[in-house]
Formats: C-alpha cells, sequence, structure tokens
C-alpha cells in the first residue's frame, strides 16, 4: 500500500474539513449569512461523506482481499484504472501476492500428481488413514492385493481379512511384521510396516504392506540347493570310497571262493585294511549324521537375566588359557557400568564360543590377537535398542569366493570340519530375535564377527 500518500489523502480531507468548520463557525457568530452558511454545511458534510467513503473503501478491500486468501480464492483481480494513484499501489500489491499462492498453488499441486503417480507405480501397498480409522491413500497395488477397488475405511480391509485388519490396527510404529494370511481363498506372505506422521494437525498412519511370499519361496529354494548341494557332497565323500572299496573286498572273496584256495595272507591283510577303512568312513558318516541331528534339534532359548560383567568374565576366563598355550593374545572391552543382559546364557555361550574357536583357528598359524567387544545400545550410533557383541582376529580374512556360503549348514573347508559352527551360531542369534553379520578387512587382514540382540538390557 502506497501509505504515505494515503497518508496525505486524508490529511488534505481533514484539512478541509476544518476549514468549512471555521468558515460555519465565522458565519454562525459573525456574518450570520444563513445562505452562506447553508452551503458551508453542505460542503462539510460532503466531504465527511467522502472521507468516511474513501476510507471504508481501502478496508473493504483489504477485507475482501483477506477473506479470499482465507478461502484460498486466489482468483480476484483488482484493477485501479478507474480508482485513482492512492489505490493504484495497494491494487497491485493484491494482485501480486494473489499470483505468488497461484504459483504455490500450482508448484503444491504438482508435487502431489508427482508423488500420487509416483505411489501408484509402487509395486508394495501403500495404505494411509486417521484416527477414525478412514482411509485416504490407497494404492492400486494394494487394491489389487485385496481385490477391491473402493476402500473407504479400515472397516473395508477387515470384511475381507479380520487378521490383516487386526494386525494393521495393533503395529507398533517402525517395527516390520511379518504375517501370513488368507484373502479370496489365496495365501499370502505379507511384510508390514507402520509409521505416524502429522498434516495439518491430522494424525495419519501410513502402513506399508509388501507381499514377499515369490522372494521367501525363491529365498527357500536357493537355501534347499545349497543345502542338498552340501549333503550331496559330504555323502558322497563317504559312501563312493565305501561302494568303491566294498566292490573290490568281494571280489577278492568271490575269487577265493570259486578257486577252491583259501585267501592268502596279503589277501587277508588286505581284506582287513579295507575293513578298517570301511569301518573309519561309516564312523565319520555317523558322526556327520549326528552332526546334522544337533543343528535341527536346537532348542528353544531359556531367556533369562544375566549379570554381564561376570558372564563374559567366565567366558573370557574359560578360553584364555588355550589362546595363552598358541602364543594368541587375547583383549575384551566391556563397559564400566554395571549391566544385566536378558538371554540364554548356555546357548549365547556355546554361540560365543564357536566364534571364539572360529577366530583362534583362523590366528594359530601365526601369532594373532583375537578382540571381543561389547557395546550397550548407547554406545552404537544405530539405536536398535539391544547390545552388540563382536569377535574380531587378524588372521587374515575370509576368501571373498566362501564368504556368501559360510552360514549354510555343512559347508567347510576345513579337513576336519563338520561345518555346523557358524550355521549353529546363526541358528542361536535368530532364536534370540537377533542379527549376526560379519565384515571383512582385507588390507588389515581382520575378520570382525558381529551379534546383534534386539533383546532388552537392563542398567
Amino acid at each position: 500500500m502506497n501509505s504515505k500518500h494515503f497518508q496525505i489523502q486524508i490529511i488534505v480531507r481533514l484539512l478541509l474539513i476544518t476549514v468549512g468548520l471555521g468558515f460555519l463557525l465565522f458565519y454562525i457568530f459573525e456574518d450570520r449569512n444563513y445562505i452562506r452558511l447553508f452551503f458551508i454545511v453542505i460542503f462539510i458534510l460532503s466531504a465527511l461523506i467522502e472521507l468516511f467513503y474513501y476510507i471504508n473503501r481501502t478496508n473493504k478491500d483489504t477485507k475482501n482481499f483477506l477473506e479470499a486468501i482465507l478461502h484460498n480464492d486466489f482468483t480476484l483481480k483488482y484493477s485501479a484504472d478507474k480508482k485513482g494513484k492512492s489505490f493504484k499501489k495497494l491494487y497491485n500489491s493484491f494482485n501480486q501476492v494473489n499470483q505468488k499462492f497461484i504459483e504455490a498453488s500450482q508448484r503444491e499441486a504438482n508435487e502431489y500428481q508427482y508423488l500420487s503417480v509416483l505411489v501408484q507405480q509402487l509395486e508394495i501397498g501403500v495404505l494411509s488413514y486417521d484416527d477414525k480409522e478412514r482411509i485416504h491413500l490407497a494404492n492400486k497395488a494394494l487394491k489389487q492385493l485385496l481385490g477391491k477397488e473402493e476402500l473407504i475405511t479400515l472397516n473395508s480391509i477387515k470384511t475381507i481379512s479380520s487378521i490383516l485388519y487386526k494386525s494393521i490396527i495393533q503395529l507398533e510404529v517402525g517395527h516390520n511384521e511379518l504375517l501370513k494370511v488368507n484373502i479370496h481363498g489365496r495365501e499370502f506372505q505379507l511384510s508390514i510396516k507402520a509409521s505416524i506422521f502429522k498434516l495439518r494437525g491430522t494424525k495419519y498412519t501410513l502402513v506399508s504392506i509388501h507381499d514377499i511370499h515369490t522372494e521367501l519361496d525363491n529365498n527357500e529354494m536357493m537355501a534347499w540347493q545349497k543345502l542338498i548341494r552340501v549333503l550331496t557332497h559330504e555323502i558322497m565323500n563317504s559312501v563312493a570310497p565305501i561302494t568303491s572299496l566294498s566292490a573290490t573286498l568281494n571280489h577278492f572273496v568271490s575269487q577265493s571262493q570259486a578257486s577252491g584256495h583259501d585267501l592268502t595272507e596279503a589277501q587277508l591283510q588286505s581284506l582287513q585294511e579295507g575293513l578298517d577303512a570301511i569301518q573309519h568312513r561309516s564312523a565319520g558318516l555317523m558322526t556327520f549324521t549326528e552332526a546334522y541331528r544337533s543343528l535341527t534339534r536346537v532348542p528353544l532359548p531359556n531367556i533369562k537375566p544375566v549379570e554381564g560383567q561376570l558372564y563374559f568374565q567366565r567366558i573370557a576366563s574359560l578360553f584364555k588359557p588355550t589362546l595363552t598355550q598358541s602364543n594368541i593374545q587375547f583383549h575384551m572391552e566391556l563397559p564400566k557400568e554395571a549391566f544385566t543382559l536378558t538371554i540364554d546364557p548356555d546357548l549365547m555361550e556355546q554361540a560365543l564360543i564357536n566364534l571364539l574357536k572360529n577366530a583362534k583357528e583362523a590366528v594359530e598359524a601365526s601369532t594373532g590377537t583375537i578382540r571381543l567387544v561389547v557395546k550397550q545400545p548407547s554406545q552404537l550410533e544405530e539405536k536398535s535398542g539391544g547390545f552388540q557383541i563382536s569377535i574380531t582376529d587378524n588372521g587374515g580374512g575370509i576368501p571373498q569366493e566362501i564368504q556368501e556360503n559360510i552360514f549354510i549348514p555343512f559347508y567347510t573347508t576345513k579337513s576336519n570340519g563338520s561345518g555346523v559352527g557358524l550355521s549353529l551360531v546363526k541358528q542361536i542369534v535368530q532364536a534370540h530375535k537377533g542379527e549376526i553379520g560379519f565384515t571383512i578387512d582385507q588390507h588389515k587382514g581382520t575378520t570382525e564377527f558381529r551379534i546383534k540382540l534386539a533383546v532388552k538390557v537392563l542398567s
């Protein structure tokens, strides 16, 4: 608004009214010319009406402009051609503000359209609903999954699958849930995750629903193929020489019976050696079978509170003498303050001993170092709600070509290994709702195994 010009216009009108009032007083008390007095009164009234109209017109236009903005109406155009110069800059400002709002609305509409197209093209089902369970967003993938084109409230989902409905409304924010549901006679393996956001004061829940049935089938098939490959390799390593040796021994006996002569001393010795070899390989096959049985019979963890400092000190005292005899340095780092873990102490001890044993075997060819480090959630960059146990050795690392196979049951590169250790460790960790992974630093020649457990830590 041209406030200076507006003020001048007001002052000019007030001065004219003041001058008129002066003449009015003069003619009332001095001249008593009633004709002139009449015209002066008319002039003063006209000036007052014009002043009122001038001010009211400005206020009215400002009021209309603000009300239009309040109702998101930016289509009003203000023309100052016939309003005088005092309104020209005011109306130009109104038009400029309207234009800015129009451009902002257009950008918002374009962004909304872009995001809508993007969400609709996702292969993962996306659902958004408010506190009253009214659905505000349901993309194409979700509608195809549910076999329903119109989704108004969560009750629409409840009529299709009550299990899915309960899972959606009870799902904790940030948690991922795996769910098996039956929809229109078909079984689905769903991965569901929820997050909450606020928009214009209203709280919304955003849910992603992903059918992972195909991925699970593919992973399961790959796991079975890897397991069968290893099982076939291990069994054939035992069965093939037993079969070949049995055929050779049978040939000795058959020849002896056919000729009617007893076996010679050399043949008896060969027969004895062959039977010993068969017995040895059979025992190895039985050991392999027992290892398989132990792997498939891992008990459920008996979770209970364990005092952390004493627990890891006991593991260190159990394993440290063996490392010292092999000239292997052992370092352990624990949180300074006392802490309590909720784990199955026996199963977790078995897992940690397996990892320490593997680390020892990796570095025993040369003087090496093994480090065991325990970190609480507050010490971790990633706030996962659990704690981390890491075991690091400098035994040269794991060759890249075998890294993807180390957790496969019965896979081993050791001549006397069973291939059960790391697979058993992984099962124990997963039974604790945790994760296990490893990092190889080829430059330093180190291998670090990390166990991340999502169990509660009491401190």
